[in-house]
């Protein structure tokens, strides 16, 4: 990581590096260069490349990388201590750590931009779909859009056997959600997806510990999702990570592209894996709204009713989901959700982890287009 045991008389400045962040820092500012430059010309070649080198190989090298990475800082840091341990006095050494740390800080941020970071600065898919979208959303709607899903969820649960709902592998549902995109294509060519590489997690239990349910290596261009999710979970899960793959880089607009995909299509499963998410989050927002008023008869209310226009199996299914999550809440590591909050904050995403529920504003008025 370091050389500080070389210490010349000049401060090892990487001038070269510091200019070429500089223009990528310049870049990420115009929206309309990096959708129309950056995305086409380096990002979907590149990711399609290491999409088809990934592929080839059966698991998730993506996490083996972040776990050789990981042990290699580690490495590099208790050797740096024992090697510079009689430099520790020294100003002189400390000021080029500084720089050296300055210089490795500026390469990953160089790295971490081409292979993904700008696609976090470019337009919006409302520019590609032609949507206004409404600046919030009221209780109403949100009371109302509840309802509406309530009434879709009983619904696509009456296509379903019980067998599909609990014993749908993972690989069926990578390859149906390839499909999905496959008869999305037609209505929207921007949404093509080629070269896939979807990868079962091997290390599903970090999941618990960082609080993940899926990923996307962008060193690797592998989607990577945990076979231990709910079966309901998945589909909507797939499709997410593949919007990733596709430079939807916000959590918001891959969980519109995950919607769009799970409303077009005509298969139940898929409708109901996206209608489950979206009642979760229409919900949340309404008794979030009904919380802040302190009305908490009414919060009440709201969850008695819903429950009661649920059919049973939904009411099951639902069930499933929420008890899987709280006890994977326990062994979540202190910290690391708000670690992902900065990440997010630091990508211009305002929300940070809340952004996840702004899908709803997008559901809003991609329904309203359709059904205007």
């Amino acid at each position: 990581m370091f050389n500080a045991t070389k210490l010349g008389q000049k401060l090892p400045w990487n001038y070269k590096r510091y200019f070429l962040a500089l223009i990528i820092f310049g870049f990420s500012h115009f929206p309309n260069l990096v959708s129309k430059y950056y995305l086409p010309y380096v990002f979907k070649p590149l990711s399609g490349l290491l999409r088809i080198i990934s592929n080839k190989i059966e698991f998730a090298i993506g996490e083996w990388l972040y776990l050789i990475i990981c042990i290699s800082l580690i490495i590099s840091f208790i050797r740096f201590l024992i090697i510079n341990f009689n430099h520790f006095q020294r100003i002189r050494f400390w000021t080029t750590i500084a720089v050296e740390f300055l210089n490795w800080v500026l390469k990953w941020y160089i790295l971490f931009e081409l292979f993904w970071g700008l696609n976090y600065q470019k337009l919006p898919p409302s520019t590609d779909f032609e949507l206004k979208l409404p600046e919030t959303y009221s209780e109403a709607q949100m009371d109302s859009l509840s309802i509406q899903l309530i009434s879709a969820m009983n619904s696509s649960r009456a296509q379903l056997g019980d067998s599909v709902v609990k014993y749908m592998p993972l690989d069926s549902i990578m390859e149906k959600s390839i499909g999905e995109f496959d008869q999305i294509e037609h209505q929207y060519p921007f949404l093509l997806y080629r070269r896939p590489s979807l990868k079962k997690s091997t290390f599903s239990a970090w999941g618990d510990y960082f609080g993940y349910t899926a990923f996307y290596q962008p060193l690797t261009g592998e989607a990577i999702i945990r076979a231990d999710l709910p079966i309901l979970t998945q589909p909507f899960t797939v499709c997410h990570e593949i919007a990733h793959q596709l430079g939807y880089a916000s959590e918001t607009e891959a969980n519109f592209i995950a919607f769009v995909i799970g409303t077009e299509c005509k298969d139940p499963l898929f409708n109901y894996s996206t209608q489950l998410q979206l009642f979760t989050y229409a919900q949340q927002a309404e008794l979030n709204s009904i919380a802040k008023r302190g009305d908490f008869t009414q919060f009440e209310n709201v969850i008695a009713r819903n429950k009661k226009l649920m059919n049973p199996k939904v009411l099951a299914d639902r069930k499933i989901i929420r008890e899987f999550f709280t006890r994977k809440q326990s062994l979540q590591i202190p910290g690391s959700a708000e670690m992902y909050n900065q990440f997010l904050l630091w990508n211009k995403q305002a929300k940070g982890i809340e952004s996840y529920n702004d899908v709803l504003l997008w559901a809003l008025a991609y329904t309203h287009k359709k059904n205007p």
